[in-house]
């Protein structure tokens, strides 16, 4: 089982390094911008995709109830099964893309806006969701506290 659960933080630490990787592709998304929105354009962009990220952040708890946990605490899936372990494993792999995906929000509206800056709440937002998702003891033993 300690292998498995090395292959999760494994996963778990390439979705991390793609959040790291989205800040250097916020600062070259920025440069290249020869037309920067507006200041209200920027402002209403960012808040449409600030209440998508939201959202999204929101949806990831769903998923990790709806998908799987919810069968764990009650018996019906064992991870420590090949087959629970799958989708124990592509549950989480979701719900870290979903992270990633509210950080590649962030790079939308530093590319915009010509400002870098602007993608570090979604990132820091992204970063946030990670460390709650992050495969740690209770997932695999629902007994355990979180």
């Amino acid at each position: 089982m300690s292998g498995s659960r090395a292959s999760l933080w494994a996963l778990w630490a390439f979705a991390v390094l793609l959040l790291g990787l989205e800040l250097l592709l916020a600062e070259r998304l920025a440069s290249i911008q020869s037309f920067p929105w507006a200041e209200a354009s920027t402002g209403v962009a960012g808040f449409v995709l600030g209440v998508i990220s939201v959202a999204l952040g929101v949806w990831t708890f769903a998923l990790r109830e709806g998908l799987a946990l919810r069968d764990v605490r009650s018996g019906a899936l064992d991870p420590s099964t090949p087959e629970g372990l799958f989708r124990l494993r592509r549950m989480l792999v979701a719900l870290w893309t979903l992270c990633v995906l509210i950080g590649l929000l962030g790079e939308v509206v530093a590319w915009g806006s010509g400002n870098a800056r602007m993608a570090w709440p979604y990132v820091a937002g992204a970063g946030a969701l990670l460390l709650l998702h992050a495969p740690r003891e209770w997932v695999f033993n629902p007994s355990a506290t979180a």
